[in-house]
């Protein structure tokens, strides 16, 4: 048997992954003194609570170590697996996916009669969810592995991501993203970017706005601006403390996609603290 794996950085938790039948590779989070396996929101998890302790510097991100990766999947090869690890971006991972890399080769080193395959979808987010629920339908489909990943070397490059963040500031402390924030310096922390991933991983900043409102709606006219037709795409809007913000996006989206074109879904406590807590992305592709 198959299993697809994603990790808590691809947004996709609880019925979404029954439903999908993909399975979750939990992060790693640091909270004071306490370490845990993040796998998931709970129906009364506070997210306010949560950004502000982001913001004070209460979580931390502790990258997988290799033996863990390593433990983690060869115990599904021991119970008769093959397994399919689609990550996100390895340059949004805090060792680069060197780690998670040296993991399954020394994999394939020892099971060679398994398959154990690792996938850098070179995007972040719902990207990574999506690619890896779409190939494995066409897994499903044809039932053949060599059919679904080529599959998705179609895909990888397809998807783009935009995200705004209320504080610049979190942004310049992340070990992330502080390259990419140097250009926001003085007065322009006031302001809130709006960032952009290109298909090789990389992160630029594409504008900025006075307030959290305005960069949110911007990442709609930014899909016109940019020539797509909106219609064509399928939209994912992952949000983490920005109900409001997240709706209206929403809203404006409904008026010319159809529902089943359009949802929304958490952004995983993971990638909130990496991009300093409060945050709207939105990523699209279109439509196969």
């Amino acid at each position: 048997m198959v299993k697809f794996f994603i990790d808590a950085y691809a947004d996709m938790f609880g019925k979404e992954l029954k439903t999908t039948d993909l399975h979750l590779v939990p992060s790693k989070i640091k909270h004071g003194s306490r370490t845990t396996y993040f796998k998931g929101y709970t129906a009364n998890t506070d997210f306010e609570k949560i950004a502000t302790e982001i913001k004070a510097n209460k979580y931390s991100i502790i990258p997988l170590t290799y033996d863990e990766w390593y433990e983690f999947f060869e115990q599904e090869i021991k119970d008769g697996n093959d397994v399919v690890y689609f990550s996100v971006s390895t340059k949004l991972l805090l060792d680069g996916g060197e780690a998670v890399r040296k993991a399954f080769k020394s994999l394939n080193k020892k099971y060679p009669q398994r398959t154990a395959i690792l996938v850098d979808t070179k995007t972040v987010s719902r990207g990574t969810s999506e690619i890896a629920a779409l190939v494995n339908l066409v897994y499903k489909r044809e039932n053949n592995l060599d059919a679904a990943l080529d599959f998705a070397d179609t895909l990888i490059g397809k998807f783009v991501s935009l995200f705004v963040v209320d504080s610049a500031e979190g942004l310049k402390v992340s070990q992330v993203f502080n390259k990419t924030m140097t250009s926001f310096t003085g007065a322009s922390l006031n302001l809130k970017p709006i960032m952009s991933i290109d298909t090789e991983g990389n992160f630029k900043i594409l504008d900025k706005a006075k307030s959290f409102k305005s960069a949110a709606s911007k990442l709609y006219s930014n899909v016109k601006e940019n020539g797509q037709n909106i219609a064509d795409y399928t939209f994912s809007i992952v949000s983490f403390n920005a109900d409001a913000e997240a709706q209206a996006l929403y809203k404006k989206f409904r008026e010319v996609v159809n529902e089943n074109e359009i949802r929304l879904v958490p952004l995983s406590l993971n990638n909130a603290i990496l991009v300093g807590g409060k945050c709207i992305a939105l990523t699209f592709h279109s439509k196969y």
